[in-house]
């Protein structure tokens, strides 16, 4: 059956549509990415509102940077708030009115781990001149050069200890030799190790090597031997060196006669 045009535009407009978009403005994503400054805000008079940073290593660990202000106008200027276009821009201010005159610092703090490739923070400074226009936009940009270490392989952390897993699973009646491959992912050294105590007479533990440089690899290596005792059902793994308490710190044995993901018997 054929539809007049008009009748069909008045069926599509009358049934509910999923999925729907919406297209937004390029005047108002303008706006929201260069919000109107509140009335007043030339008072707060900057030095810079952008600093190039210029290239950042990714394991150079967290940069500071600072903003200096004045304030030219005839009335004290509290900051109230600062957010930012992304989480690894930190900011820090003074609480304190700025009055007439006097100078300020706006400290932006760049975290570059997890973050490579060119980049543009903003930051966005309020004042009690406005509770939601911002008094100064100030703009951190530069370039975060990847790290060589594959982190991404690595994606279980005890500190700066990066590991490929944090979990063995084992045969209780087949012995064996498992090894966890880690990382270095800090800047600096560590000297790390597990902690033997309460470990049960089949299992031994431990790293080759016990010292890692930065971006340096290691194993840790599990030795089972059902000979030496019977194996419970899961034994914590105590890892020494990274910086945590033993509860943050561990990495897990499983036995589990059902399920022999336990690599071929090894001796070495």
């Amino acid at each position: 059956m054929l539809v007049p045009m008009g009748m069909a535009a008045a069926l599509v407009a009358a049934s509910p549509v999923r999925g729907q978009f919406h297209i937004v403005p390029r005047q108002r994503l303008d706006s929201m990415a260069n919000p109107a400054l509140a009335n007043g805000a030339q008072a707060m008079r900057f030095v810079a509102k952008r600093i190039e940073t210029g290239p950042i290593g990714e394991d150079d660990g967290p940069k500071n940077y600072r903003f200096e202000w004045q304030n030219v106008g005839d009335k004290p200027l509290v900051i109230t708030r600062i957010t930012t276009t992304c989480g690894c821009a930190a900011p820090s201010w003074d609480r304190q009115p700025v009055k007439p005159g006097e100078k300020a610092t706006v400290t932006v703090t760049y975290h570059p781990k997890g973050h490579p490739g060119s980049f543009t923070r903003k930051i966005f400074l309020f004042t009690q001149l406005a509770a939601n226009a911002p008094t100064a936009i100030l703009e951190l940009s530069g370039k975060v050069i990847p790290s060589a270490r594959p982190t991404y392989a690595y994606p279980h952390a005890r500190g700066n200890l990066l590991l490929k897993q944090e979990a063995i699973h084992l045969d209780p009646q087949l012995k064996a030799v498992e090894r966890i491959e880690c990382l270095n992912g800090g800047n600096d050294t560590l000297r790390i190790g597990v902690d033997t105590r309460i470990l049960p007479p089949c299992i031994r533990a431990g790293f080759k090597p016990e010292v890692l440089r930065p971006g340096e690899i290691g194993e840790l290596i599990v030795r089972f031997d059902p000979t030496a005792g019977r194996a419970p059902q899961r034994v914590p793994l105590f890892l020494r060196g990274v910086g945590l308490p033993p509860s943050q710190s561990a990495v897990t044995v499983y036995f589990d006669p059902a399920t022999n993901e336990s690599k071929s018997v090894n001796n070495n």
